[in-house]
């Protein structure tokens, strides 16, 4: 199986003629079987593509559908409210949407373990689904600390997986629900030090 060493739009500007067909096979077969199910033939097939196409940019299933994930999931700047607890509320319930309400919801277990195991999938999956969603939540918290909402020295990596990794958490590990008002707690609990209490 050849190794993809780069991911469409790195190396070739075009990447593969069919990008687009790929996305939507990808996404159709993760809806329509689940991660395990899904095959990378069956993609190909789905996008009337050989499966060495896939294979030449995506050296795994993994591979394929984080990126897929990626392109496929909203993601963009955090909208400006003018309040700094708002915008990171916002963006936390776009996460919590990617990651219950799309084909994330059922891809994201079994891809997880994928990652651990096969050479280069967790890189790739963070290239292409976890960097842009970062990078927007660490420029809500510069606009914060800007406004003097947040201390200059806070550790923006850490606050990030405090608030991301328990929505991971919650969807992969205890399976605890993901309730209407977890986003507000949540932030009001790492800006403020407010003891959540049940909604």
């Amino acid at each position: 199986m050849p190794a993809a060493s780069t991911r469409p739009g790195e190396g070739d500007p075009a990447g593969p003629r069919d990008r687009h067909a790929i996305l939507t096979a990808t996404l159709d077969a993760l809806g329509e079987h689940g991660y395990q199910r899904m095959t990378v033939e069956g993609v190909a097939t789905r996008a009337g593509v050989h499966k060495a196409t896939l294979y030449r940019w995506w050296a795994s299933k993994g591979s394929l559908v984080g990126w897929a994930l990626g392109a496929g999931l909203p993601t963009g700047p955090v909208p400006d409210t003018g309040n700094t607890r708002d915008d990171l509320v916002a963006w936390l319930r776009g996460t919590i949407d990617n990651y219950t309400s799309t084909p994330a919801e059922s891809a994201l277990p079994a891809l997880l373990s994928d990652l651990a195991s096969e050479p280069g999938t967790l890189e790739g999956f963070r290239r292409s689904f976890l960097d842009a969603r970062r990078s927007h939540c660490a420029a809500t918290v510069t606009r914060g600390i800007a406004r003097g909402d947040i201390p200059a020295d806070v550790d923006v990596g850490l606050l990030m997986d405090v608030l991301a990794g328990t929505v991971f958490y919650r969807q992969l590990v205890s399976g605890e629900p993901l309730d209407e008002g977890i986003a507000e707690r949540l932030v009001d609990l790492v800006l403020a030090g407010t003891v959540p209490r049940l909604p």
